[in-house]
């Protein structure tokens, strides 16, 4: 759909609470309102400079943030209502309203605020800093937290609304804004810089994937807004000559625990993750059995839906004499092979039984990520236990160089060692930064 306002403009679009109608921030002094079931533009509201967007809670107003000012508009007729003048509170770009719908939260950031408006007087009654300049601002439903992003510092603040005071920070990289998933259980942050949308896991504070615009830099989203079901994500897209805006599906959230690997066990934490990101099911028995080796079979199927599950048609006939139509992974095994990512054996195996061993396994995870061609393998090995002329010794090297893995703590990588499940977990939990899924063109 494409909307008025010029590239490089990033503005924000949120839908009513029934999500028939739409309303977008531009760059040409106006809110456009459209119809989200057509797709067309409706409406136009004269707004000076418009940032941010917010509804009442019983949705019978929209809030529209200016720099200086907030106007107050009719959601059933379009019309303004109100309007007031906020000047000493400049350069505000983000406004949330809490569940009560008195009061609203506007993120400042030349001042590197947080400020609480009162909403039935205009007047700021609360102030919080954050020593570092807000990206954006979210409100959890029960109107009790606060994510506010710092795109300076690459944190996410979270604060507590009854005291006005930030519980606890965590790092993650930060871009435009942060948007909560309908369960809370997962946020969307918009990242302008790198052409894409991080989803990442609030359960574990860990990238889960990232939506990728491509071709990058001539595509970059902007304000994002939820369906009021939760099951599609609108974004704002900056796409040259023309912005537009994307929807992009949603799959079903998830919030996995595995008995056998509980709070304390080593890469609990990754664990949990491998589950929440939908890479990893478990066994029948709800067991994950992080002390297993992974299987090569096993180890395609991490990988395919670590890459986001690409859509792919299985060969009717196997690249593998091993291999069969209606194998258990046969679709994620006869994909590894068409994106050169597994060539098998010699003797045209696959060998999905096999435990993958750890140089196997990082020469999976080279050719699975992108622009790997151009690094550069060191002249000494950062492994005690792997030379350079070694199979695989450019792939493992790279390992080393993202962080995935430093090896053992006597400086060995052990690449002959089969790869645990929990360690697997460890690795692309490690990896997923350096990967983006889900191309959007």
């Amino acid at each position: 759909m494409k909307v008025p306002g010029h590239y490089p403009y990033a503005g924000e679009v949120r839908l009513n609470a029934t999500g028939t109608k739409g309303y977008l921030t531009t760059n040409s002094g106006t809110v456009q309102v459209f119809d989200a079931t057509t797709n067309t533009m409706t409406t136009a509201i004269p707004a000076a400079h418009p940032e941010s967007l917010a509804f009442s809670p019983d949705g019978s107003k929209v809030y529209i943030l200016s720099y200086d000012g907030i106007t107050v508009v009719d959601a059933m007729t379009d019309t303004i209502i109100d309007a007031w003048d906020l000047p000493e509170y400049d350069e505000s770009v983000i406004l949330n309203i809490d569940p009560t719908g008195n009061y609203g939260y506007l993120a400042s950031p030349r001042k590197h605020l947080l400020q609480v408006i009162d909403l039935r007087t205009g007047s700021i009654v609360g102030t919080l800093a954050l020593g570092g300049p807000p990206g954006s601002i979210t409100l959890t439903e029960d109107g009790r937290t606060l994510y506010v992003t710092d795109g300076y510092n690459d944190r996410i603040n979270v604060v507590d609304t009854a005291t006005l005071s930030i519980t606890m920070r965590f790092s993650v990289r930060t871009g435009w804004q942060f948007l909560l998933s309908k369960a809370e259980g997962r946020a969307f942050i918009a990242d302008p810089s790198q052409s894409r949308i991080n989803v990442v896991d609030l359960t574990t504070n860990a990238l889960i994937c990232s939506h990728a615009f491509f071709p990058l830099h001539l595509n970059s989203p902007g304000r994002m807004s939820l369906s009021p079901d939760g099951k599609k994500l609108y974004v704002v897209q900056n796409s040259h000559p023309n912005d537009k805006i994307t929807v992009i599906p949603l799959p079903q959230e998830r919030n996995v625990t595995f008995p056998d690997a509980p709070a304390g066990t080593q890469f609990e934490r990754e664990i949990r993750w491998m589950g929440n990101a939908g890479i990893a099911t478990g066994y029948s028995d709800g067991n994950y059995r992080p002390l297993e080796p992974v299987r090569r079979d096993a180890m395609a199927a991490f990988l395919y839906r670590f890459l986001g599950s690409p859509d792919f048609q299985p060969p009717t006939t196997s690249p593998f004499v091993d291999v069969k139509p209606g194998d258990q992974f046969y679709k994620e095994i006869t994909w590894l092979a068409s994106e050169g990512i597994s060539t098998g054996w010699p003797d045209g195996t696959y060998r999905p039984l096999a435990e993958i061993k750890r140089d196997a396994m990082a020469a999976f995870m080279f050719r699975s990520l992108p622009s790997t061609n151009n690094f550069q393998e060191p002249a000494s090995s950062p492994f005690a236990d792997v030379r350079t002329t070694d199979q695989f010794y450019r792939e493992m090297a790279l390992m080393s160089a993202l962080d995935v893995t430093n090896g053992w703590p006597d400086g060995t990588f052990r690449p002959l060692q089969p790869v645990n499940r929990d360690a697997m977990a460890a690795f692309l939990f490690r990896l997923a930064p350096s990967a983006a899924t889900n191309i959007i063109r």
